[in-house]
């Protein structure tokens, strides 16, 4: 290496960290300055001799530390010092520092060591084991364990003599949302699983390569004991894969949230065309859809237009994603080991915000289903609709509210855990009192009338699969570029979740078309929510 090679090094990796070294050691930011001005200008006075530097990040933290301690012996007679107050009587506080100083080190990297090494050089250097002892504890042949101490030493060596860099994500940890499709385990995985800091960067950082334990306890600045939980609990939840002898990787898709462009490629390529297909769809059915046996409960046509946009759009999408996407269906989902059968769904955004109105049509945040309860909710944020409200209800409120509007259930015969269901509904708005009876707040019909409106969007789904094929190639050529080869067997499941843009678009034309009722305080959150009564 040159010494215009190491100059160069210097300045781009290693000046801010030897700031960094003093203002950690001194009292005050000018000293620390001031140190790392002496630090940097030895530096430059050894490379000038022509010294021969083998690794370079310990020849800067050798130089660092000994000047570092040649400032404290100047100013050991002037009665500042830059440690404990128990050492200061120390006869020799260049040993005790130097000795402390070891001895952090020392801890430092024994807590990045592997597990089998940590546990090995613990309990016998500490806890005073004798090779055998270790070796009966963990199970292992006594020549195991010596090959581990070995190993042990030599990285505990090399890794006192390095400067070791930790990465981004130890100070700047990055936000993962994760969801998923089909159904999840008891305790909400996966969404549950990646709650903690720690387990979205891990994550994050194992997302496009395999790494080691050691390699992700330096890039979160976090010690080994604490990463190979996560990272067990993780690949236990099957969020992570082992790849190899001792190497995890991330085993879902993790997306940030797509550019504005990719949307307006998709408007100008697909839009207003499919609009005025669906708008015209629905008209040509308005006797049908609004007949009593469609809308039981009486609705505008401006107030079903909301649901029914939603639900035919629905109908179309999920036949493409099976027909074209090559998605991997409820059937063949796997089961995971908490119960539930999911399909993780990462999404992260360290995008600029878009150039957009507070409301911008493409942002969505749904669909949202209850299988159990035959009941489906689509929430889209430029209205102000969240779908943590149609989380927040509890099991069981929309059986109640059906058998209650059907007469199945007599509401003044409920049982106390049915009360509790109906002031639920009645406080969300789901259901609205009218006297003694209760009108719905929300569009519902028979099952089988959801099956034939399906069978009759299939017949008109040739006229509107162009536009659904424009759509998915954009889709695809933006975001299958940053999907890792291993995932693309799932990447389908992400990326045609990107098609809901024809339900929040087509939305947001006919508000502008004057086709949709004025949301309401009352009605907002429940307009694009059906439920099938079976």
């Amino acid at each position: 290496m040159t010494e215009s090679d190491i100059l160069r090094l210097l300045e781009t990796d290693y000046f801010d960290k030897i700031l960094g070294f003093c203002c950690l050691r001194m009292n005050t930011r000018e000293e620390a300055e001031d140190l790392a001005q002496d630090i940097v200008l030895e530096l430059l006075k050894i490379l000038r001799r022509g010294q021969t530097i083998d690794s370079l990040g310990a020849f800067c933290w050798r130089v660092s530390n000994n000047l570092f301690l040649k400032r404290l012996r100047q100013k050991k007679t002037g009665g500042t010092v830059y440690l404990p107050e128990d050492i200061v009587s120390s006869d020799s506080i260049e040993e005790e520092i130097t000795r402390r100083e070891t001895e952090n080190l020392l801890r430092r990297e024994i807590a990045f060591l592997s597990e089998n090494y940590r546990k090995a050089v613990v309990l016998h250097y500490f806890d005073g084991k004798s090779v055998a002892d270790i070796a009966g504890i963990l199970r292992k042949s006594p020549g195991t364990v010596k090959w581990w101490l070995h190993d042990a030493r030599n990285l505990l060596k090399e890794g006192i003599h390095t400067m070791r860099e930790f990465g981004e994500r130890s100070f700047r940890p990055e936000n993962l949302v994760l969801s998923c499709q089909f159904f999840p385990g008891a305790d909400g995985e996966p969404m549950s699983c990646a709650k903690r800091k720690s387990a979205q960067n891990i994550l994050l950082a194992a997302y496009r390569q395999p790494l080691t334990i050691e390699e992700l306890c330096t890039e979160l600045g976090i010690a080994a004991p604490y990463i190979e939980d996560e990272v067990q609990y993780l690949t236990y939840n099957q969020l992570m894969r082992k790849v190899g002898a001792d190497r995890y990787q991330t085993d879902f898709v993790i997306l940030e949230n797509p550019s504005s462009r990719m949307y307006d490629q998709i408007t100008e390529a697909c839009f207003p065309a499919f609009s005025d297909k669906l708008f015209a769809f629905l008209e040509d059915h308005r006797s049908l859809l609004t007949s009593p046996e469609y809308n039981p409960a009486g609705f505008s046509w401006e107030r079903l237009l909301w649901v029914y946009i939603h639900m035919v759009t629905e109908f179309m999408t999920s036949r493409y994603k099976g027909a074209e996407c090559h998605v991997i269906t409820s059937d063949k989902v796997p089961e995971r080991p908490n119960g539930g059968s999911w399909i993780a769904l990462g999404f992260t955004d360290s995008s600029e915000p878009p150039e957009r109105p507070p409301y911008s049509y493409e942002e969505w945040d749904g669909p949202v289903h209850r299988p159990s309860e035959y009941v489906q909710s689509f929430h889209h944020w430029w209205s102000g609709l969240d779908s943590n409200v149609f989380f927040d209800l509890p099991e069981g409120v929309f059986p109640l509210c059906g058998g209650i509007l059907t007469g199945k259930t007599d509401s003044s015969t409920l049982s106390d855990d049915q009360k509790y269901l109906l002031s639920i509904a009645l406080d969300k708005h789901l259901l609205v009192k009218d006297g003694d009876t209760f009108r719905p707040n929300y569009y519902s019909c028979k099952y089988d009338r959801l099956v034939k409106l399906a069978e009759l969007t299939n017949t008109v789904y040739p006229q509107f699969k162009p536009h659904l094929d424009a759509a998915y190639k954009i889709i695809t050529d933006t975001l299958v570029p940053d999907v890792p080869k291993h995932l693309m067997d799932q990447a389908a499941n992400r990326l045609s979740n990107h098609l809901h843009i024809f339900i929040t678009r087509s939305l947001h034309d006919a508000v502008g078309r004057g086709l949709l009722s004025v949301p309401t305080e009352t009605d907002r959150n429940w307009l694009s929510l059906y439920a099938a009564e079976i």
